[in-house]
């Protein structure tokens, strides 16, 4: 019995043609799809019918049940192949699931009981749908027989004698389960079902290289192997595997476990992946797997809390979206995006901060950024209305005071509003002052647009550049700068011992 919670379920309801009719009754007339339920144990209610996407599931339609329990879904608009649910609020949002295979094969019946969905469902009309329950049986009983394994497993405690034995069961049912998963992939080829079987298919990997005399001649060989045929096995022309729960983990795993955690070589995967989807349409980029593929890498990145991760978002809005290649975005989804863009670009690692000229002490001092003379310095962009601030610039000049500055590091606090009397207030009151430490505002006659230039958007931002004013750093705790600033030193070390 499965159970769905409702958080995870996003209602999207869509304006699609519900009926209920008595069982018997239906007839696929001219709809798209005719889908009967009948379900045991859940009547004079409603469930809801939905599919994955990716990670989420949406509802699409909301099904009345009779008082035996029948209900029809059908209507003759657009639906897509994939993974689908039914959900059953009035049983605690259980839930089994369904396929929809490609039209002519949406007219079917199904039919089972709450005390078991899965066992007791009986499918007319859709050989595909048969083939997926029998498939969910037989890894039921699977799973039941490994639940007995493990359970003798642990009763033998230390013998090992009995544990080798029930090792031995497990590593049978391992393999009956691979055979049998191969076997069910191969009787459903050229079917979503067959993609999805052959989706889950693991990458077989050789053993290293040796020479002669058997030592490993590269240790990185299974690694790359692996990281080269990870999606051999995802068929990018079957549009269905974005509406089930098995593309989108399997993409995100990619990026976090695969790929090396560096913008540049993120930056080449993801062009690889996307460009395997855009290949796969009949005109390129025409598939709903490049679609989705392509945002879904990009919100990611947008969405990452990594430092440095944003290049890559850049890099993928720059290829792909701004250079014409996404013709279902609209102008005003368009028009962000290159916005967002223009305001991370001058603040991407490596690249040289923006001199912030003529910015203003409170003692009426003038300081440009780039005259600081400093192995390291700290820009803060900070305000004292702001809590989290209020936190974080004492906790700040502390660390400064305690570690920073022996590492000659400087810091450059900028003021973000325009009441000095607040600033200065707060400035007295915290002691935020130091030799090495520069307040500075933009006022009294705002010119820096240093928004714009660091992405100020929010307070407090931090960011960290070197003695050449390059950013190393972007949008960092406190407690993150000094691990930060070591680790370039010993990276300046290491390269200057190298060279």
């Amino acid at each position: 019995m499965k159970k769905l919670g409702i958080i995870i379920l996003v209602m999207t309801i869509c304006s699609l043609a519900t009926f209920a009719q008595k069982k018997g009754k239906a007839n696929s007339g001219n709809y798209k799809y005719n889908i009967e339920f009948t379900i045991k144990g859940v009547s004079d209610t409603v469930i809801y019918v939905g599919h994955h996407f990716g990670e989420k599931k949406y509802v699409i339609d909301t099904i009345q049940m009779d008082s035996n329990g029948h209900g029809v879904m059908k209507g003759d608009k657009e639906i897509h192949k994939g993974i689908y649910i039914v959900v059953m609020p009035s049983r605690n949002m259980n839930f089994f699931e369904f396929l929809m295979g490609p039209e002519g094969q949406r007219n079917f019946s199904i039919e089972t009981d709450t005390s078991n969905y899965v066992k007791n469902m009986k499918i007319k009309g859709s050989p595909e749908n048969v083939a997926f329950n029998t498939y969910q049986r037989h890894m039921m009983d699977l799973q039941t027989e490994r639940y007995e394994i493990e359970k003798a497993i642990k009763k033998a405690g230390d013998d090992a004698e009995a544990k080798e034995v029930e090792y031995e069961k497990m590593r049978n049912l391992n393999t009956r389960r691979t055979e049998y998963m191969t076997k069910v992939e191969n009787e459903n080829k050229g079917t979503l079902f067959g993609s999805i079987m052959r989706s889950m298919h693991e990458v077989e990997i050789p053993d290293f290289p040796r020479d002669e005399n058997g030592v490993i001649t590269d240790s990185t060989f299974q690694y790359k192997y692996y990281k080269k045929h990870y999606f051999d096995y995802i068929d990018f022309e079957e549009e269905g595997l974005v509406r089930t729960p098995i593309y989108e983990p399997k993409l995100n795993y990619y990026f976090e476990k695969m790929v090396v955690p560096s913008p540049d070589s993120l930056i080449v995967d993801a062009h690889k992946v996307i460009q395997m989807t855009y290949e796969k349409g009949l005109m390129k980029g025409d598939t709903l797997m490049y679609q989705y593929t392509l945002s879904h890498l990009l919100n990611y990145f947008e969405e990452s809390k990594i430092m440095g991760y944003d290049a890559v978002f850049v890099a993928i809005a720059e290829d792909w979206y701004l250079s014409g290649k996404a013709p279902w975005a609209d102008s005003t989804f368009m028009s962000k995006l290159k916005e967002r863009v223009e305001k991370i670009t001058p603040t991407r690692l490596g690249s040289i901060a923006y001199n912030l000229t003529r910015m203003q002490s409170v003692d009426d001092r003038y300081y440009n950024l780039h005259d600081i003379k400093a192995d390291f310095t700290i820009l803060i962009f900070w305000e004292p209305s702001c809590g989290h601030c209020q936190k974080e610039v004492p906790k700040l000049i502390n660390e400064f005071r305690d570690t920073l500055k022996d590492l000659n590091a400087k810091v450059f606090a900028i003021y973000t509003q325009y009441d000095k009397k607040e600033w200065e207030k707060f400035i007295n009151d915290k002691d935020i002052k130091d030799d090495h430490w520069i307040n500075v505002w933009d006022g009294p006659y705002p010119h820096s647009k240093f928004r714009d230039y660091y992405d100020i958007y929010s307070t407090p931002v931090i960011y960290v550049l070197d003695k050449n004013k390059k950013i190393v750093g972007k949008r960092l705790n406190v407690e993150n700068i000094k691990d930060l600033i070591m680790f370039e030193k010993k990276k300046e070390e290491y390269e200057k011992n190298t060279n």
